[in-house]
């Protein structure tokens, strides 16, 4: 090559630059972010996500004690049935029938429970109980029958019935272990090493399945969740956008019509009835026309904020169109409430600097009492009387209904 030409030769271009070319983490740091994700089965990234998570977890870990406890008292009331039948020893049928009461009660239990962490105790207490029972068996007749055997791989097959993370599994499955293996050593003379090699290969080998089915199941559990999480979001934002007025953010005539009668319950659920309010705000056509819509809209807007930022969490403001608002209110009289709440609503608006003061508004309110029937239409019809009497009156801009007439 001459040296022209090894002068023209473009040095290769980095490595972030290749286009096609994908970075992977390496293989340790893939290794920790997935024992990381199955170690625990309730934490989850970000805070929205975790509570959202909370509650999905509670109800999982409590279906998943219960079928433990189900499943194991059906399999101690078998093996007393059967060792009874065939007369193998009365210890056998009296120690698989404790258990089996206490499998029953750690159900019942669980439908009572509402505390992960107490959920858990709960199937790591039954775990431990009914190994330490069938070792005490096989210490006081000096062997280890095939049943037994049996009995002590499906003690690890159940574990993964419990919705837990790698952690709590790998410490109910140690607990299991270490009382099989304390015992056995404790008193080894009393088995031949055959027994023995073979109840660790039985358990390690069951250990060894029941925590990786455990670590998958948590894998599918949270990506179920988090799908969950994102689904229920969009649903939200979908609602939101459907019921809210893209002006002011106040509800819109859509969302009244819909909940109308369920906000009605709502407040008499709080044994007081609901108030229904109509505002509209004076001349709003003559100061877009003089100041331009840009001012009417933050006039409108203004309005709903004050509104909104006054009232209570149990009252909405909805656009029912232009620069007409009705009000769901919980309570009796609340004319002064809603006094208080306008008073925000005076002076002059800064993002409007040309309106030298901000308008008057009417308001005509109606009280639905609890227990009387109430449909929107009827209470519109007499909220807007109100509205126009308090409009044609000179300085009392709040005029307030005592009743409404049943639906």
């Amino acid at each position: 090559m001459t040296t022209r030409e090894r002068g023209n030769t473009a040095p290769p271009p980095p490595r972030e630059n290749v286009p096609g070319l994908v970075e992977h983490p390496p293989a340790d740091s893939r290794l920790r972010k997935l024992l990381r994700a199955v170690w625990s089965s309730s934490d989850f990234e970000g805070d929205d996500l975790t509570r959202f998570a909370q509650p999905v977890m509670r109800s999982e870990a409590q279906q998943g004690i219960f079928v433990l406890g189900t499943l194991t008292m059906l399999l101690m009331t078998g093996l007393a049935l059967l060792y009874y039948s065939l007369n193998l020893g009365t210890a056998y049928v009296y120690t698989f029938a404790l258990l089996a009461a206490l499998s029953g009660h750690t159900a019942m239990s669980a439908k009572m429970v509402s505390d992960i962490k107490v959920l858990y105790l709960l199937g790591m207490v039954l775990l431990a109980a009914c190994g330490l029972a069938f070792m005490l068996l096989a210490h006081r007749y000096g062997v280890f029958t095939t049943t037994l055997f049996s009995t002590v791989v499906l003690l690890f097959m159940l574990v993964p019935l419990v919705p837990w993370g790698l952690r709590e599994a790998l410490f109910a499955a140690g607990i299991v272990y270490f009382i099989f293996t304390a015992s056995t050593l404790s008193a080894s003379k009393a088995f031949n090493p055959e027994t023995l090699w073979t109840l660790q290969f039985l358990m390690l080998s069951g250990a060894m399945i029941a925590l990786a089915v455990v670590a998958r199941a948590v894998l599918i559990r949270k990506a179920h969740v988090e799908a969950r999480f994102k689904l229920t979001a969009v649903n939200e934002e979908l609602y939101r956008l459907s019921h809210r007025d893209a002006l002011t953010g106040a509800w819109n005539r859509r969302f009244l019509e819909e909940q109308f009668s369920g906000i009605v319950a709502q407040h008499a659920a709080h044994t007081q009835g609901s108030c229904f309010g109509l505002i509209d705000i004076d001349k709003f056509k003559q100061l877009n026309d003089t100041y331009g819509h840009l001012c009417g809209d933050r006039v409108l807007q203004r309005l709903v904020r004050v509104l909104t930022g006054a009232l209570g969490p149990d009252d909405y403001v909805v656009r029912m169109g232009g620069d007409e608002f009705a009000m769901m209110l919980r309570g009796g009289r609340v004319q002064m409430r809603v006094e208080r709440a306008l008073e925000g609503f005076s002076g002059r608006d800064d993002g409007c600097p040309e309106l030298p003061a901000l308008p008057r508004v009417s308001v005509g309110l109606v009280h639905l009492p609890a227990g009387v029937p109430a449909s929107l239409e009827a209470s519109y019809l007499r909220a807007d009387k109100a509205l126009y009497a308090a409009k044609d009156h000179p300085s009392r801009w709040i005029v307030e209904v005592d009743r409404q007439n049943p639906a």
